[in-house]
């Protein structure tokens, strides 16, 4: 069996400084976490049974260590789904193609607009959507504005007033998360559509932080034949789905089920996503219709940072969080995702450095 890992990160508000060094202490504990992974992948649960890497430097400090991509094994199996919104592209964008993103030679990021970033092309999740909706629902007032004026007719102000919304019984109350909703099933399509043979489809978004070397271990120990929807369980109602933020993992044979289900009645999903606020919780019965229930692996899939995180208490799933393996984080800052990466690669470095020097 796995063992339990100990992972930091107690609930509080705190200073900086202070926050700074629980976001290493967590790194440090989600990479051990990590390292058992790998040292014992032949035990991992039975549950878990295109682009190139030549993208410019964006900016952040980067330590010579060896290539990050080293320690990877599976990349070749593993398409990587972005979905973000041009709101949000040059914050959120450049910690992921200067960490482990580029990494992997399938994925694809697609957003609410079409548009070039750095060299890399960020493509429209919307525009095959029926086109009655995109031309008149208010649901699409603003993909229809970004369409006419692009991102630069937003103001300073619009953007800092989306970025402190609230969060409501029905999302946040702004005109991107609106748009949100929508990207799920269009852009699991997509990327099926442009590589069909992947594993393993996982999507994420711009603070998601993903431990790889935890991640891709359990995968490869898992037959990606058998139809799988993994993630992070939330429940609506009675209905359970797996929560975007944390990652959403569905197998190969899941997604051709998925695709074949919409695409076997769309003007009934698409009038319940009208009828819906969240795009996560529609991919699930989507999934349900499909046959396919959600494999729940929480808290090794996570929904918040390892600073927001109480470790000390029970969930309401009955589980410790002191106990688990941890896979992924969510609501992670651009700084903590380098911190994250940095230190990752560091230990990563030392760990095999320490275990050729023990066999020889």
């Amino acid at each position: 069996m796995l063992r339990p890992v100990c992972r930091m990160g107690p609930k509080s508000t705190m200073p900086r400084s202070r926050r700074q060094l629980l976001t290493y202490a967590g790194a440090l504990t989600l990479l051990v976490g990590g390292y058992h992974l790998l040292s014992t992948s032949h035990h991992a649960p039975s549950l878990i049974g295109s682009h190139s890497s030549t993208l410019p430097y964006l900016g952040g400090e980067k330590e010579p260590h060896e290539d990050p991509c080293a320690s990877l094994k599976g990349l070749e199996d593993v398409f990587v789904i972005m979905r973000t919104g041009s709101n949000e592209v040059s914050e959120k964008i450049p910690p992921l193609l200067n960490t482990t993103l580029p990494c992997f030679r399938h994925y694809g990021i697609w957003s609410d607009m079409e548009e070039e970033f750095a060299g890399l092309h960020i493509a429209d999740a919307l525009d095959e959507i029926d086109p009655g909706l995109l031309e008149e629902h208010s649901d699409f007032a603003y993909y229809r504005y970004l369409r006419e004026k692009g991102k630069d007719g937003l103001s300073e102000n619009d953007l800092a007033a989306w970025a402190d919304a609230p969060n409501t019984a029905f999302g946040r109350d702004t005109p991107a998360w609106k748009l949100d909703k929508w990207k799920f099933l269009a852009v699991a399509s997509k990327a099926y559509r442009q590589h069909s043979t992947s594993k393993w489809y996982i999507f994420i978004e711009g603070d998601t932080y993903i431990l790889w070397t935890s991640l891709l271990p359990w995968l490869s120990n898992t037959d990606a034949s058998r139809p799988l929807y993994i993630g992070r369980q939330m429940m609506i109602a009675a209905d359970t789905f797996a929560y975007g933020g944390a990652g959403i993992i569905i197998s190969n044979s899941a997604m051709e089920r998925l695709i074949q289900q919409h695409t076997s009645d769309p003007q009934g999903y698409n009038e319940l996503t009208l009828n819906q606020w969240a795009g996560d919780f529609i991919m699930s019965k989507v999934m349900s219709d499909a046959g396919i229930d959600l494999s729940p692996v929480w808290p090794t899939m996570e929904g918040e940072s390892p600073s927001m995180m109480d470790m000390k208490s029970i969930s309401t799933f009955g589980r410790h969080l002191w106990c688990y393996n941890a896979v992924s984080y969510h609501h992670v800052s651009p700084e903590d995702i380098y911190a994250y990466y940095d230190f990752e690669r560091k230990w990563n470095s030392e760990v095999s450095r320490r275990l050729c020097h023990t066999r020889t």
